[in-house]
């Protein structure tokens, strides 16, 4: 599916939701339920949803999608007006997203990335036109970074580095995208 493609979604039932047999996916799949490579994060804001699919995409260097839901989301009105899932952000290179993992919607509308590949690992941004650019690096070592949040009032970014096990508290201000 090329970036920026866009589908209608469907949602379907699932009978055994509690799936004591670990096979929710199966089920899934058999009633013609998307396929994603290795979800991960998942955020809301900027009136969609957003997640990442770790080792999504043709390089298996990750993927970010974006829901958006329907107007009638959830009621028998949304038949005529779906929302739609598109492929926001699929960089097949390394150099610019390592397999992302966690991420959130910043308070001036970028997204907020942290990385979970090999080697050095960063907080990279995604503008909402697509652009992604550095935001920060571990420079202590090559664990990946986890749990990007801002606070409530968006003046601070709280994100952890798994080993040795830091959570770091990044404050602004902040300058917004340019798109």
């Amino acid at each position: 599916m090329p970036v920026g493609a866009v589908l209608e979604v469907e949602w379907i039932d699932i009978e055994e939701v509690e799936a004591p047999k670990d096979d929710l996916r199966f089920q899934g799949f058999a009633r013609g339920a998307a396929r994603f490579a290795r979800g991960e994060g998942m955020w809301y804001g900027r009136g969609a949803v957003y997640f990442v699919c770790i080792s999504g995409g043709s390089a298996n260097k990750g993927q970010i999608w974006r829901y958006l839901p329907s107007p009638h989301e959830g009621t028998p009105e949304e038949e005529k007006d779906p929302g739609t899932l598109e492929l926001f952000v699929e960089p097949n290179d390394g150099g610019l997203i390592d397999n992302a993992d966690n991420l959130t919607v910043a308070p001036w509308g970028d997204l907020i990335l942290c990385e979970d590949g090999g080697g050095e690992q960063f907080v990279v941004g995604v503008t909402p036109t697509g652009g992604i650019y550095k935001f920060g690096r571990n420079a202590q070592s090559n664990s990946e970074f986890a749990g990007a949040t801002f606070s409530p009032d968006g003046s601070t970014l709280f994100v952890n580095i798994q080993s040795p096990g830091l959570t770091l508290a990044i404050t602004g201000p902040w300058k917004r995208s340019r798109g």
